[in-house]
């Protein structure tokens, strides 16, 4: 009888759940994407920090919609990762902000103590890079088909 340490297929295959190159270019995509449409929304037609969230998760979805077609695999994780990445940077660049002084309080668009914003964009963000992942492995599924 076969040992499992002779048949190293499985052990390969899950080295290979994540698609880290296709996670790093949705990563990319979404903070830069949502860098310009930050820029827009904030600096130029002075919208508010919703704006710049919503558009921003837009911006995810699509770089992780773009992960899920490149790694040909309708993986969440890939998504997830991206989000986790995402909401790690614009928390930093967020806290940074308030710790050198440099961001308006409130943030342009958010009324005084409203706290809604801190519990609902990480979760628009969680389900735009988990969705976007998947529908983008499907996509590249069925093409391939």
């Amino acid at each position: 009888m076969a040992k499992a340490v002779d048949h190293p297929g499985p052990q390969r295959a899950a080295d290979r759940d994540i698609a880290w190159a296709a996670v790093w270019a949705g990563f990319a995509i979404a903070l830069l994407g949502t860098l310009a449409a930050a820029t827009w929304a904030i600096g130029f037609a002075g919208k508010g920090t919703w704006w710049a969230a919503n558009l921003g998760a837009l911006f995810l979805f699509c770089g992780a919609l773009f992960a899920g077609w490149r790694a040909g695999t309708a993986e969440p994780l890939n998504g997830a990762f991206i989000a986790v990445f995402y909401f790690s940077v614009a928390a930093a660049v967020i806290f940074g902000g308030e710790f050198f002084g440099v961001l308006p309080d409130p943030l342009p668009g958010l009324p005084r103590g409203d706290s809604t914003f801190f519990f609902v964009w990480p979760l628009e963000q969680l389900a735009a890079g988990t969705l976007g992942a998947m529908l983008g492995g499907w996509v590249a599924a069925r093409r391939s088909r």
